[in-house]
């Protein structure tokens, strides 16, 4: 969404309220990192604080996945499965409204959901993320520091993803440093990732339905976040590091390849994608090849819309300039979180795309 003013302050980092009231929103500060750690290994990081209006809970997600996988070709089927670590581990911790709260100082917010949770929010635009796991595994003390403008959902005027999906706030793609604690041990990590500040006056799952794809894609040289509902809005912003250009919208296209079966979702997700973005400055062109899925609120039962995040481990990316000068792009990391409507597909008997051993009575029907 283009704004006039696309600056972020700290009235944007301390917002809780919109002038439409509400009886179903949500507000949320949340990370979504690809890091590298001195210890060798890759590690994807996220959480977030997340205030649950009409049901009267303040909640703190904290997450890490580790390492990476890769889809396998099923000897007696066309299909793939993925064979993926998944998540590390993960914690969702459910507080009484109130529990949030908001400290205003000179030059930054500290918001803060109960001792697990605090995030820094500084007027040079870093934040600073301080987690702790309650049951002490898991720690981290990351600095999330951003270039040019975030992608807005909305600001003075909402975004409307759909008639009973009103947003306000933005994301933001940038650099990431700092060190985790996993069971007593320190690691320094450094890569990339995006943040998120969300005001939602209402909000409808049930309304976004098809596919969603919202997802972030770091090189050294340019800085992207992209947010893609098939039945309805997209949107992005694009910063270009080195030529100091900001873009707040332009003509993307994202093809999905290489599907794979994800036996917690016991759907597909597409292990490629392919993104093409028309700017007013060039053509920006991004290829990327999941290495890890992690899904989200999935326990012994396959969820009636799926949500998930891919981790890439491998990121390609272009930028053609008006003239026809090609850059290739270095250092590319990138996530991609995706909702699904129901399973994908849901119409096929999972003996075509499942390898797992399955006992008992068979019924079949005309």
């Amino acid at each position: 969404m283009r704004i006039d003013n696309p600056a972020v302050t700290l009235d944007d980092e301390a917002r809780t309220a919109v002038e439409k009231s509400s009886g179903s929103g949500f507000l949320d500060w949340l990370h979504s990192f690809s890091v590298h750690g001195s210890d060798g290994n890759e590690y994807m990081l996220g959480g977030s604080i997340l205030s649950l209006f009409q049901e009267k809970l303040d909640v703190v997600s904290i997450n890490i996945a580790e390492g990476y996988g890769a889809s396998e070709q099923l000897a007696s089927s066309i299909y793939k499965v993925g064979r993926y670590p998944g998540m590390k581990w993960e914690w969702m911790l459910h507080n009484p409204a109130g529990t949030l709260t908001i400290e205003r100082n000179e030059h930054s917010v500290l918001v803060s959901c109960g001792k697990e949770y605090h995030v820094e929010c500084f007027d040079d635009h870093r934040w600073h993320i301080m987690v702790t796991s309650p049951d002490g595994r898991y720690s981290a003390d990351l600095y999330h520091e951003p270039h040019g403008n975030p992608l807005w959902y909305g600001r003075e005027k909402p975004s409307y993803l759909t008639q009973h999906s009103v947003t306000y706030g933005y994301n933001w793609a940038g650099n990431v440093h700092g060190r985790i604690c996993l069971e007593g041990t320190w690691i320094d990590v450094e890569g990339s990732g995006i943040r998120e500040r969300y005001v939602a006056s209402d909000s409808s799952a049930a309304e976004l339905g098809g596919w969603e794809d919202w997802g972030w894609f770091c090189f050294n040289e340019i800085h992207s976040s992209l947010y893609d509902m098939r039945l309805g809005m997209k949107d992005l912003a694009v910063n270009d590091i080195e030529n100091g250009r900001y873009y707040p919208e332009g003509k993307m296209t994202i093809e999905h390849e290489d599907w794979t079966f994800i036996r917690e979702l016991d759907g597909f997700i597409p292990a490629i994608y392919k993104v093409k973005i028309e700017l007013d400055g060039g053509l920006f062109e991004i290829r990327a090849h999941v290495g890890n899925v992690t899904t989200w609120g999935v326990t012994h039962k396959v969820p009636d819309n799926p949500v998930a995040t891919l981790h890439y481990d491998n990121v390609e990316g272009s930028f053609t300039d008006m003239n026809g000068k090609v850059r290739s792009l270095t250092g590319g990391r990138g996530t991609m979180s995706i909702r699904q409507w129901h399973p994908y597909p849901s119409i096929l008997p999972r003996e075509l795309y499942s390898d797992e051993i399955i006992s008992g009575e068979k019924f079949t029907t005309l």
